[in-house]
């Protein structure tokens, strides 16, 4: 990997650590549906050989996380932007290129459910994965982890070790209103850590020639959406939700830097059209009707 590459997989990563404040409650559920993409050494005593280039991501830990994902289905499938898809290979063959083995991994959100030391199969926190589907055009990609359909054993503050099924995103399609209140979590500046942010929509109807399409030579336009989020250029991949119920409106492929950070938005509507595609199941969230009729159904007049 060149010095220019590693710079510019930097800033794609680089992220703010802010800690958005008053998540509503839905977030607290959503989030266990958020993953880390990482890669991991095979050996963990590599740590200490890999390139300089390298070693701010694996500076205390033998894995690297590369970028955010979330998952769309039961049996795990993981969505997330290809450019970070594609940047998991770059770091596993400049490791390969010093003589270092890697596996590219997904491993939950909570903060010690960690790859450690080599125990993945006793601490279950992570999973080997493969990439599934990648959609330049759209800087879409699919992850498949090795676990299939069994859920991830997790482990957090609250509980030594839990089984817990699949917490998966509901694809909202419908284009959303101008000022949308949304949230988000992501894995910024290399964070093993879950960091979330709070926003809005501030571009219901745009295109753009996105990162990973650009770097492919594809100059198509395709639908994008903007959001104002606390978020600095990073958390590639990261699912952008509505704040009303959780719905899945997107997931991050740029972040614009300024005076207001804007990030740039894959719609729902746009990654159905990618899982579709390659026949890769997904479910779509309650329409505004549904949701209006669950409504009016809890609080009669």
């Amino acid at each position: 990997m060149t010095p220019a590459r590693i710079v510019a997989l930097s800033s794609l990563l680089w992220g703010s650590l802010l800690i958005a404040q008053q998540l509503p409650q839905i977030a607290y559920d959503v989030k266990e549906s958020v993953v880390k993409i990482e890669v991991h050494l095979t050996n963990v005593h590599d740590s200490e050989r890999v390139s300089d280039q390298l070693k701010r991501c694996f500076e205390e830990s033998d894995f690297c996380v590369i970028g955010t994902g979330v998952r769309i289905n039961q049996a795990g499938d993981v969505l997330t932007a290809a450019h970070v898809a594609r940047d998991t290979g770059v770091v596993s063959q400049t490791l390969k290129n010093i003589g270092i083995e890697s596996e590219v991994m997904v491993a939950g959100s909570a903060s010690n459910a960690e790859y450690v030391g080599g125990r993945v199969q006793s601490t279950g926190g992570a999973s080997k994965a493969l990439i599934k589907a990648i959609d330049s055009e759209h800087d879409v990609a699919v992850l498949e982890p090795e676990t299939g359909g069994q859920a991830f054993e997790r482990i957090d503050e609250r509980t030594r070790a839990r089984k817990q099924d699949f917490r998966e995103a509901k694809l909202d399609l419908q284009r959303p209103s101008l000022g949308e209140s949304i949230f988000s979590f992501g894995f910024p500046e290399y964070s093993p850590g879950l960091i979330s942010t709070t926003g809005a929509i501030t571009l219901a109807v745009g295109s753009k020639n996105l990162v990973e399409a650009k770097k492919s030579g594809d100059t198509e336009l395709v639908p994008v959406y903007k959001a104002g989020l606390e978020m600095s250029p990073g958390n590639s991949g990261a699912p952008l939700f509505r704040t009303s119920d959780g719905a899945l409106r997107g997931i991050v492929s740029e972040i614009a830097e300024g005076r207001d950070v804007i990030a740039t938005v894959v719609p729902a509507s746009e990654i159905a059209k990618v899982l579709s595609k390659y026949a890769i199941k997904w479910d779509a969230a309650p329409t505004a009707q549904a949701r209006s009729a669950g409504h009016k159904k809890l609080w009669p007049h």
